[in-house]
C-alpha cells in the first residue's frame, strides 16, 4: 500500500533504536530501507502500516531529533496495539461485505433500479456496479463515523504510551509544528472533516501529554 504515495524509503538509526526500545523491531519489515518511507504531499503528516511508518516529507523535515523520535513512538505504539488491522476491521471490512451484498442483490434483483428514478435507466450490470461502489462508500464513512470516539481513545492512548519512550515536550512541539504544516483552513473539505473527527483535538492531546508528563514526574 505504500507505493500508492510514491513513496521514498529511508532508514533511520534513531527510530530504528527506539524500535528496539519498544520491542517493536520484529514487527516492522526485516529490511532497514523498507521500514520509513517519505511522501509528498501527505495531509496525515504521518501514518502507521502495520509493519511500516509513513511521513509527510516537509513535516518530517520540521522534526528535530527529539521530536522525530516522539512522533516515532506514538506511531509504534500503534503497530504494537495493531491499530491498523483493528481500524480495518471496524471500517473496511463491514464496508466490503455490505457493498458484496449490494452487488449480489442487484444481481439477483434487477428491477431495484426501476425503483430509483436515477438509476432506472441505467444498464443493469452499470447499475449493480454504481450500487456496489456507492454502499462501500456510504457504509465506509458510517462506519468511521460511529468508531470515531473509539479512532480518537487509540490516538490518545499512543499519545501517553509514547511519553514513556521519548520527550513529552517534543511531542507537544511536533503536534505544533503539524498544525503550522496543516493549518485549520487547510482541513475544509469533508472527507478532511471526517478524518479530524477520528483524532482528539490538538489541544485535548497537548493537555493529556502534559498531565501524564506532570504525573510521570510526581511519581
Amino acid at each position: 500500500m505504500v507505493r500508492l504515495y510514491k513513496a521514498q524509503p529511508f532508514e533511520s538509526e534513531a527510530l530504528d533504536r527506539l524500535a528496539e526500545a519498544m520491542k517493536v523491531t520484529p514487527i516492522l519489515k526485516r529490511g532497514k530501507l523498507l521500514r520509513y518511507y517519505l511522501v509528498r504531499p501527505f495531509a496525515r503528516g504521518v501514518i502507521s502500516y502495520p509493519d511500516a511508518v509513513v511521513f509527510d516529507a516537509k513535516y518530517y523535515g520540521m522534526l528535530d531529533s527529539d521530536e522525530l523520535l516522539a512522533v516515532g513512538a506514538h506511531e509504534f505504539n500503534h503497530i504494537i496495539k495493531k491499530h491498523v488491522v483493528k481500524r480495518l476491521s471496524r471500517t473496511v471490512l463491514p464496508a466490503i461485505i455490505i457493498a458484496i451484498l449490494v452487488g449480489c442483490l442487484t444481481i439477483i434483483k434487477p428491477d431495484l433500479a426501476n425503483a430509483i428514478p436515477f438509476f432506472s435507466n441505467l444498464d443493469k450490470v452499470v447499475f449493480s456496479e454504481l450500487a456496489t461502489a456507492l454502499s462501500f462508500v456510504i457504509v465506509l464513512v458510517g462506519f468511521s463515523i460511529v468508531n470515531a470516539r473509539w479512532f480518537r481513545q487509540q490516538e490518545t492512548e499512543c499519545d501517553l504510551s509514547a511519553v514513556e519512550f521519548a520527550n513529552g515536550e517534543a511531542m507537544i512541539s511536533a503536534l505544533k509544528k503539524f498544525r503550522k504544516r496543516y493549518p485549520k483552513s487547510s482541513w475544509d473539505n469533508k472527507l478532511s472533516k471526517l478524518i479530524l473527527q477520528t483524532y482528539p483535538t490538538q489541544e485535548k492531546r497537548i493537555m493529556d501529554i502534559q498531565s501524564a508528563m506532570d504525573k510521570s514526574k510526581s511519581n
